[in-house]
């Protein structure tokens, strides 16, 4: 077993579950041990809030149910802002950080659009398998409201930025996140779209590998 400073926490987005990181989960190096928990908050019928905060803090107490102290985190979509929100919060327990496809601040009348469109379709168009409506337009709420660019500067962990070129609506905001934390290393990920972990695995664990293998080594990352 991997000791715990090298696990590896995947952190899905709305529209997926843990099965979206099964590729990458098995072709992580032997030295590292990866597992995705399931995103709390994302599924059922409530319409309470969803709380990026209180996402971290559940990621912290899955790390403390398997008796890991620290580990390397990767997130996509919503699970990228979880994983800036716990590398915030906890940042004594972030070994690294990968951050694809994330958000640093919606676009506020994007997303208003978005809820309003989404007010009138059946929800069979627009929940993932296990969500309601409401608890969909929750959790958009939430992210709409999110602001992180001032606490950018308080990332400590080694941090790795990615993008598909396709995923051009969270293209300006990888810009920022690699801009405001210290150290960050962007690419931009030619012929990738959004959730490119899905739709080109190999690629995706070739770039998460070479930078975890920088971390073993203890050489800086370029």
């Amino acid at each position: 077993m991997a000791s715990p400073s090298q696990s590896v926490l995947f952190l899905h987005g709305i529209g997926a579950g843990p099965e979206s990181w099964d590729a990458q989960i098995d072709a992580l190096p032997s030295e590292f041990s990866g597992f995705a928990p399931r995103v709390a908050g994302l599924t059922g019928d409530g319409s309470a809030d969803f709380s990026l905060t209180d996402a971290a803090g559940d990621v912290a107490a899955e790390l403390d149910r398997r008796g890991i102290e620290r580990a390397h985190i990767c997130g996509l979509s919503l699970g990228a802002m979880i994983a800036i929100r716990f590398a915030i919060d906890y940042p004594n327990r972030v070994s690294s950080l990968v951050l694809s496809g994330a958000q640093v601040r919606p676009n506020p009348a994007l997303m208003a659009l978005q809820s309003a469109i989404m007010r009138v379709l059946p929800s069979r168009l627009v929940a993932p398998p296990g969500m309601s409506k409401p608890r969909m337009r929750a959790v958009l709420r939430s992210i709409a409201r999110a602001d992180l660019r001032e606490e950018l500067s308080r990332i400590t962990a080694p941090t790795l930025v990615l993008c598909g070129l396709r995923d051009r609506p969270n293209l300006p905001a990888a810009r920022e996140l690699a801009a405001g934390i210290t150290d960050a290393k962007l690419q931009l990920v030619p012929d990738a779209g959004h959730e490119w972990n899905i739709s080109r695995p190999e690629a995706f664990s070739k770039r998460l590998n070479a930078f975890y293998a920088h971390q073993t080594e203890g050489r800086a990352f370029q």
